[in-house]
Parts: C-alpha cells; sequence; structure tokens
C-alpha cells in the first residue's frame, strides 16, 4: 500500500476525523470526474456535522474484486456505505440513513417458496438499505432482486448481449398456489446496462393468495409468461422466463410480496419463506424443482 493509504476498516475513523482530501484523493477517476474535491469536503462537511463515531456494522461483496462496507453512528442514525477495489481505491461513497420501520415486525400469514428452481443469488435483499435499495420505499420495502452466478460472475462473454447473463431466460415458478390477477407479457427486453422506465416493473406477474396477499414477480423475459389473467396456478408452477424488461439494466427477477393489488398503492410485506431461512443480501439460495 502506498504511504498514507486508508485502509477500508479505517475508513470511519478518516471520516470521523474529517480527513476529507485523504479519502478524495484515494477515490477512482470515474468519482473524481463527477465530483470534484471542494464539493466533496463541502457534503463531508455538511453529513459529519453533529455525529459521533462512525462504526462499521456489516460487510459483503457481491462481485469480484470488490468490497462493500457500512459505516453507522448510532447517535445521529447516519450512515455511509464505501465500495472499495482490490488495489484499495475507493469506487463509491454514499451517504444516507441507517433507519428502520415498525413493519419489520410484521410478516405474511402465508408462507412462499422461492419462485425459482437450482441456485440463485441474493443481489438486493434485507431489512436495511444497506443490504436492499428497495428498504426506504414501502411499497417495494422488503423486495428481492435475485440473479444468477457461476464461478462468482454474473455473465461470461459479452456483458452486453443477454445471452451471456446466466440468469436470462431462467425459469419463474409461482411461489404458492393462488389466482393470477394482472399479466404484461409484450415489453420488449433491454439490451444490459440500459432500462426502460416507461414501462418500470417490465413484462409480470401478480398472484393473489388470500389472506389480502398479493405477489409480484417482475422483469420478465418478453413473451415468455405462459399463464393468464384469471388462471388458477399451483406453487412451483413455471409461469415465465427471467428477463431484463421494465427498470432493468442487467437480467434479474424482482419478487415482493404486497398488500394490494396495485403495486403502485400498496405496501410491501416481509415474507414468510416457507423452506429456508429469510434471505439476504449476498446468500446464495436454492430453488426447489418445479411442478
Amino acid at each position: 500500500m502506498v504511504e498514507g493509504r486508508i485502509f477500508p476498516e479505517e475508513f470511519g475513523y478518516h471520516f470521523s476525523q474529517e480527513n476529507f482530501e485523504q479519502i478524495y484523493l484515494q477515490t477512482v477517476n470515474d468519482f473524481r470526474l463527477s465530483m470534484g474535491v471542494d464539493d466533496f469536503i463541502n457534503a463531508a462537511q455538511n453529513f459529519n456535522e453533529g455525529t459521533g463515531a462512525f462504526r462499521l456494522k456489516r460487510t459483503n461483496s457481491l462481485e469480484p474484486g470488490i468490497k462493500r462496507y457500512q459505516w453507522v453512528d448510532d447517535e445521529s442514525g447516519r450512515m455511509i456505505i464505501t465500495a472499495f477495489n482490490s488495489e484499495g481505491e475507493i469506487i463509491g461513497i454514499q451517504f444516507d440513513i441507517h433507519e428502520s420501520f415498525n413493519s419489520d415486525r410484521e410478516i405474511t400469514i402465508n408462507s412462499y417458496r422461492m419462485p425459482f428452481t437450482g441456485e440463485w443469488f441474493v443481489l438486493w435483499g434485507g431489512n436495511d438499505s444497506f443490504l436492499n435499495y428497495h428498504y426506504p420505499h414501502p411499497h417495494q420495502r422488503y423486495a428481492y432482486d435475485f440473479i444468477r452466478k457461476s464461478a462468482g460472475r454474473a455473465f461470461d462473454g459479452d456483458e452486453y448481449n443477454l445471452a451471456s447473463y446466466h440468469a436470462f431466460g431462467s425459469d419463474v415458478v409461482a411461489p404458492r398456489k393462488g389466482k393470477v390477477v394482472h399479466v404484461i407479457k409484450s415489453v420488449e427486453d433491454n439490451k444490459p446496462h440500459s432500462m426502460n422506465m416507461v414501462s418500470p416493473e417490465g413484462n409480470c406477474i401478480i398472484i393473489a393468495h388470500g389472506y389480502n396477499e398479493y405477489s409480484m414477480l417482475a422483469h420478465l423475459r418478453e413473451h415468455s409468461i405462459s399463464v393468464e389473467t384469471g388462471e388458477e396456478i399451483a406453487a412451483g408452477q413455471m409461469i415465465g422466463q427471467c428477463g431484463n424488461s421494465g427498470a432493468s439494466d442487467t437480467p434479474h427477477l424482482h419478487f415482493h410480496v404486497m398488500n394490494g393489488e396495485d403495486p403502485y398503492e400498496s405496501d410491501s410485506i416481509r415474507i414468510q419463506f416457507a423452506d429456508t431461512r429469510e434471505p439476504r443480501q449476498g446468500d446464495t439460495i436454492k430453488g426447489r424443482g418445479a411442478v
């Protein structure tokens, strides 16, 4: 390491000591191009005002060569998320709030299986905005985004080719028996690293399961959905394929359960899983076979 470098595990100390210029100089070039040193120092000073000490709460790695760190100041409830590459450079710094909600104590009445077969990786999921970017938003608070990996990577070959992604075209199954109440199936899949914000959910299925619980599976592959509105389906029944439609920049499966049929007007509910503990970001989960 170059003399004077900040070790990833020491970031919180240096931030609390207001060593902001030293932090900035360790960021990658893309970060410095997006924000000048004076703007960064001003933003850091404003965020740090009134805080105590930022302590390391958890770490994880979502892709090879990159490690994420969550720093929390318990006095102010403020949170910093940092990401370092294998060379010790800072590739990202995010200022946020470490919050929790009363709804964390509530779970679904029904129990649900995983909406897939085989092994998948939890890209986003958990009761914390470090683990789950959906968490601050009530309508998606307990949502999951799943991908597939091989040798630690989400794709092999050309990252701009949908077929390179292990999740693309993988089977999606019903997480519980129920009645299909909404289907969209003709949204074109996006090219990797682009999104369609006109139809954010893309191709999707909403299923009513009783007790006012509805599951939503989104970003499915164009024309892959094999069920229709009004159809009664079984748990584990194949209903579509993972795609890259809607607000999705790389192929993944979005899954959440909510207390109403309208995904924009309903609240997400923490899911009770039938055959596994509650997964969170970074876990590899194996789904049961289809029926």
